[in-house]
């Protein structure tokens, strides 16, 4: 990526059938860097798989004006995953599955879905659970949360046919405790997760920098902060804690524990305003 934002590939290889070890990496990638000139290179980064997380340090070994950088967005879906496993979320979250697939994979039930949002303005649908794009998880509650009303009237003309041994989720969009704490959990996990996600996807901008890593950082422990001390919220103090120190883990180690901090130097530095 170039200083104006604009992104180049310069070499593709299949790595399918060879090991993947960071010495091979790294020397493919010092070859690669060789067609440019190693001395117009001012950074790398990748995820933190020992391999490589290897290749990108002895790569800065060889590049001695090469910064080796950790993926930011990679790191906050991490993030993402780690308080997706919480406790305090886990039936929501097998809950959202079980609603994301029934829809997925019913046609009736999705065009009656889709009639039922028209008729109330609902503009987005149920989004999936991927394994190839960040924070998926977290899109897949906004989408359920914003589709309530409609879901909810879908359930009220018993529009919804679960098989048995799941029928329990037609409770979820009733005005019950059931339905009612669901939708609680869901505004939870939305309120924790939803920093995270909006993050990804400024980040993912070829105009970022690494000033921006330290910038959306902050920002997003300030904003789960925010949520955590609101007693309007919810959230117990036992699971508050829980939270921050996920978090404050993330946070330590892509930005202080890192022996490189290029981060915070770039946002110390950076002329922008």
């Amino acid at each position: 990526m170039t200083v104006d934002g604009q992104s180049f590939l310069i070499e593709g290889e299949d790595l399918s059938d060879t090991s993947h070890t960071g010495e091979y990496l790294a020397c493919m990638l010092l070859k690669t860097m060789d067609l440019v000139r190693w001395s117009l290179f001012s950074g790398i980064t990748s995820n933190n798989t020992g391999n490589t997380h290897l290749a990108r340090q002895l790569v800065s070994r060889e590049v001695k004006t090469c910064i080796p950088m950790s993926d930011v967005c990679h790191h906050l879906n991490l993030l993402a995953k780690d308080l997706a496993k919480l406790d305090i979320f886990k039936d929501m979250i097998n809950d959202l599955h079980v609603v994301i697939t029934f829809f997925h994979k019913s046609t009736q039930a999705t065009d009656a879905l889709e009639t039922s949002q028209k008729m109330l303005g609902i503009s987005c649908g149920l989004e999936g659970i991927g394994k190839t794009h960040f924070a998926t998880i977290c899109t897949a509650a906004i989408s359920l949360k914003q589709c309530f009303p409609a879901l909810r009237e879908l359930n009220d003309k018993h529009s919804l046919k679960f098989l048995p041994k799941k029928v329990m989720i037609l409770n979820l969009f009733k005005s019950g405790v059931i339905g009612l704490t669901f939708e609680m959990n869901i505004n939870q996990f939305v309120q924790v997760e939803g920093p995270i996600a909006k993050s990804i996807v400024c980040l993912e901008s070829t105009q970022s920098n690494p000033a921006d890593v330290y910038k959306y950082w902050i920002a997003i422990c300030g904003s789960i902060k925010q949520v955590l001390d609101d007693p309007a919220n919810g959230f117990t103090t036992k699971d508050a804690g829980i939270i921050r120190r996920v978090v404050n883990a993330r946070f330590h180690e892509q930005l202080q524990d890192d022996p490189v901090d290029c981060y915070l130097a770039a946002f110390a530095l950076e002329p922008r305003k």
